[in-house]
Parts: C-alpha cells; sequence; structure tokens
C-alpha cells in the first residue's frame, strides 16, 4: 500500500518549442531571472524560445520585450506554507520538501476520502483553488513519488502512480539521472561517465561512486528505492489561524473578492482538520486602496452561523451570501482571515439505519442559509416566555443558534415566582392566597412555592390574537349558540409589573354540538370573553 504521496507545485510549460504565433511577437512576457540565468519563463515567452538555464543575454535576444523579475524567497515560503496548509484537511502529515514540492503520507486516508483516484483528484482540486498548478506522483517512498511529480513536470515518463513496491523499481530505473536533487551541483560528469539512467547510476561500484559523488547519494537512491528508513519532519499548523492575502489588482466590486477568499477558507479548512476543530464565526479584515479621501483604511465584517463546521464549501456559500449584501467602500488591495470562535469538533453520530430526516444540523444549517440570504431579521422563530398571560405565553423573535437562547441559571426574579404561585380555585378563597404571600414576604426569606404539582388545565390549538367578547342570554355566555361551563376554573393574574396587568377566570365551554371554547370571565367587570378554540 502506498504510503507517501508527492505533490509537486510546478506551473509546468504546455507549448512546443516551434508553436510560436504572429502575436506573440509584440505580446510583454515575463521571466523569473537570478543574476545569471533564467529560472522560469511565462507561456508567451515559452513560445519564444526561452528556456529554464538559458542567459539573460540569450533571452532578450530571443525576446526583447522579456521583463525578468526577481525571486521573493520569502513569498515563495509563504505560498508553500498555504498550500501545505490546506492540504492539512487530508492527512495529518504533511511535508516540505525540496524545490516547491509538498509530501502527503495519504496510505491512511485513501479509504476515507474514496480510493487513491479520488484522493489525488481533491487534492488536485484544492491546491488549484489555492492558486497554483500541480504535478502529482504517488509511490510507496517519499522519493520515489517527488521523482515521479518532477519526471510529469519534465514530461521524461508517463506513469506517475504506483502502488506496489515492485513496481517502483522498474519505474524508478527509467528515469533520468538529472532528476537527483544534487545532480546540477556535478555539472555534465554523469553524461561523461555513460549514466544516464537512475539503473546506470545504481549498477556503479558503490565505492567509486561514493568517492566521486559522495556519500549522501548513496542514501539518497536506498530511500528513494525503500532500502533505508526516510524520517522527516511534519508540517505543523499554527496554534492559532490567521491567513492574509495581497491582491494582485485592485478589486472593486465584494462579489469578485470571493475567488480571491476561496485560497483563505481552503486554509481554515485544513488548520481545523488539524486541530479536530470547527469553527462558527470568522473576521475577513479588508485594506482598502486610499483613493478617496475620506475612505476607511480597513473595515471588518463578521460572518457567523448556528452549527460549527469545518466544510469549506458550507463556510464559502455562508461567505457569499454575506458579500453579495456589501459594499464595498474602496477598492480592496489585501485581506485577511481570522478564526475567531473555534470549538473542539464533534463527529456525528453513526447509526445502523441513518434517517435523512433526523439530523438537527442540516435544519440548522438550512435556517442559518436562509438568516444569510434573507437577513437575520426576516427569519424568525416562537420563543417561550416564563408568563401565565396566554398572549405573552409565546414571542416571535430573529432566529438565534441553540447555543444562544439557552436560559442562564440562577435565581428566578420575585416577578416570575409571583407569577407561578398556584392560582385559586373556587373552592379556595383569594384572601387565603394573599394571606399567605404577604407572611412569607414579611418573613424576609426567600420565597417558597408549595411543592406540588400545578393543576394541569387544557389548552385550545388555537388562540384568538384578540379575544372578542360576547353577549349574555339567560345569564349564560353566548358565541352563535349558548355555551354551557364544563370545567372548574382557573384563575389567571399576572403583569402587574409591566403595566398590562389581568384578572381573568377561565373555563372550558360547549355547545349543545359538541364544539369546544376556551373563554374567561374579567373579575372586575364580569364581562365574557372568547379566546381560543379546541381543535
Amino acid at each position: 500500500m502506498p504510503s507517501t504521496s508527492g505533490n509537486s507545485i510546478s506551473p509546468g510549460a504546455t507549448s512546443t518549442p516551434n508553436d510560436i504565433r504572429a502575436s506573440d511577437i509584440d505580446q510583454p512576457c515575463f521571466a523569473l531571472a537570478d543574476h545569471a540565468r533564467i529560472l522560469m519563463p511565462d507561456l508567451v515567452a515559452f513560445r519564444l524560445g526561452v528556456r529554464p538555464g538559458s542567459t539573460r543575454s540569450h533571452a532578450f535576444a530571443l525576446a526583447p520585450q522579456l521583463t525578468l523579475l526577481a525571486i521573493d524567497m520569502r513569498e515563495e515560503q509563504n505560498a508553500l506554507e498555504a498550500v501545505a496548509l490546506a492540504l492539512l484537511a487530508f492527512s495529518p502529515k504533511v511535508v516540505l520538501a525540496h524545490a516547491n514540492t509538498v509530501l502527503l503520507e495519504v496510505g491512511a486516508s485513501m479509504r476515507l476520502f474514496g480510493g487513491l483516484r479520488a484522493l489525488l483528484s481533491k487534492v488536485t482540486s484544492t491546491v488549484k483553488g489555492c492558486g497554483f498548478t500541480s504535478r502529482m506522483g504517488c509511490a510507496p517512498t517519499a522519493w520515489g513519488a517527488w521523482l515521479l511529480a518532477h519526471a510529469r513536470t519534465r514530461r521524461v515518463t508517463r506513469r506517475v502512480r504506483i502502488v506496489k513496491e515492485t513496481t517502483l523499481v522498474h519505474v524508478l530505473d527509467a528515469l533520468p539521472v538529472s532528476l537527483i536533487p544534487s545532480a546540477h551541483s556535478h555539472g555534465n560528469v554523469f553524461e561523461q561517465i555513460g549514466c544516464a539512467t537512475l539503473a546506470d547510476l545504481r549498477r556503479l561500484p558503490r565505492k567509486g561512486v561514493a568517492r566521486r559523488f559522495g556519500q549522501g547519494i548513496l542514501q539518497w537512491l536506498a530511500q528513494a528505492y525503500g532500502q533505508a528508513p526516510d524520517p522527516r519532519e511534519a508540517f505543523c499548523a499554527p496554534a492559532s489561524f490567521e491567513a492574509r492575502l495581497e491582491l494582485q489588482a485592485r478589486v472593486e466590486s465584494a462579489e469578485a473578492l470571493l475567488f480571491a477568499a476561496r485560497r483563505l477558507v481552503l486554509q481554515l479548512a485544513g488548520w481545523l482538520s488539524a486541530h479536530h476543530a470547527a469553527v462558527s464565526e470568522f473576521s475577513l479584515l479588508l485594506e482598502h486602496e486610499l483613493a478617496a479621501r475620506h475612505a476607511p483604511k480597513t473595515s471588518t465584517f463578521k460572518v457567523a452561523w448556528a452549527v460549527p463546521t469545518r466544510e469549506a464549501d458550507h463556510i464559502l456559500w455562508l461567505l457569499r451570501e454575506k458579500l453579495n449584501q456589501t459594499t464595498l467602500a474602496a477598492p480592496v488591495i489585501e485581506m485577511k482571515l481570522l478564526a475567531d470562535k473555534v470549538s473542539e469538533h464533534a463527529p456525528p453520530a453513526e447509526t445502523l439505519f441513518p434517517m435523512p430526516g433526523s439530523d438537527s444540523e442540516s435544519m440548522a444549517q438550512l435556517l442559518e442559509r436562509l438568516s444569510a440570504r434573507l437577513g437575520a431579521e426576516n427569519v424568525v422563530q416562537l420563543v417561550a416566555r416564563d408568563d401565565h398571560r396566554p398572549e405573552a405565553a409565546m414571542t416571535v423573535e430573529a432566529y438565534k443558534p441553540a447555543s444562544e437562547t439557552k436560559p442562564k441559571r440562577g435565581k428566578k426574579s420575585s416577578k416570575t415566582q409571583v407569577a407561578k404561585a398556584d392560582t385559586p380555585t373556587e373552592t379556595e378563597p383569594e384572601a387565603q392566597i394573599e394571606a399567605q404571600t404577604e407572611a412569607q414576604t414579611e418573613s424576609g426569606g426567600p420565597l417558597e412555592l408549595p411543592d406540588r404539582a400545578v393543576p394541569s388545565q387544557p389548552r385550545p390549538s388555537w388562540i384568538l390574537e384578540t379575544p372578542q367578547k360576547l353577549i349574555l342570554r339567560n345569564e349564560r355566555p353566548f358565541y352563535r349558540r349558548p355555551l354551557k361551563l364544563i370545567s372548574r376554573t382557573e384563575r389567571i393574574e399576572a403583569g402587574w409589573w409591566d403595566g398590562n396587568g389581568v384578572q381573568r377566570d377561565y373555563y372550558v365551554a360547549a355547545d349543545d354540538r359538541g364544539r369546544m371554547f376556551w373563554l374567561y370571565r374579567e373579575r372586575l367587570t364580569g364581562s365574557w370573553f372568547l379566546h381560543g378554540f379546541f381543535g
């Protein structure tokens, strides 16, 4: 089984030397160069004949419009670490290797991601999302995968996926010796001694190879062919996540920022996988170009959702909805992503027969998507309140995650305690209840309720928004037909603390056709009202 997969990040040329177009003659072109030679030309310069290793004078003779760029090693290292951070989503062991190469140990990850082919496809897509072109190689050894990735970059082999160790020997033997990392330091010595492939190098006497090229090349061959251990130090994700990206051009549209923000989100997903964590809120900091005198230099907006996640697609969806509702104050030249609320990732509970509708997380994601698209004030929910008044027992509020709506533990206020006192019935005088309450309050101790269950009273399935006043006929409430009281009295006295106090006696009533109603009588006025219907 393969244990290491090499991932080579390289632009890679895709044209032939004679593929020169008429439009390329006057078109600007660029190339990376050091003090003497060309390191990497772009596609236009490559069509004009500029190759890696060409001298500066030769490159200018082929392409007079060529612009040479210097290498920023610090930015190169930052870019390589950004890719390694994003690839942590596929393997806990990611190694930064020689010549802009990232190695991944994928032996334990293939089954999780659906096999080797599916895994390599996802790795390629992730590297592309980070803004880089990749050449993949897979082998049982780290240096073997490294050789195959660079061999594909130079187009010297077609087979880049090796699973069996017996196949590894035959494929590596056919590779050119110029792929050895230290080959450039020996010039054309390998050609002079007739050594063209790795198989030719392995057939040479070991003592002669060690004397001429050093002992290190023998150790490297043993590690590449799996004959010696190859310990490597894995890339370690930082303790906190903070990623920045300098944009190549000024961005004036908020929607256009999503393409650049995808790189930062992929890094965030890899960081969360490395720390076995999930995020529920992050901040996106935008640095603006000072095009106007009063334009702010930086702006910040937060994106939050209900259920913590580490899925890059879900985070990008929420970010897209947030950006669609945002108007930039000035063009953006740089952006930074910060993870604000990070929690431990809880894997989903696996069941033998999972039900698609039993996952509460999917409903929470639906609600947070609606909030992101329609606005948080347009997605509401019913919230229960500690109030005995039927019209105040439920309220409509903007949707909030379940973690934000949990009541705080602690002592209940005196208002709630008084409201939750047992209500008197027809057989229990009100004066006795008031006397007990005053005695408990004057004693100075906390108001303790009687340790007995509150009598359960039926509640209708439909409560009127505004109670309807009823008339009396023969001293009986009348609603289309005479009504008969069939329950005991339920007294509700509450709301004195907010100025909307009520004093009502509730009853369940029925007519001669069996329909049931919920009525109450005002204690002060004696008027009857219809407040609800039973199903």
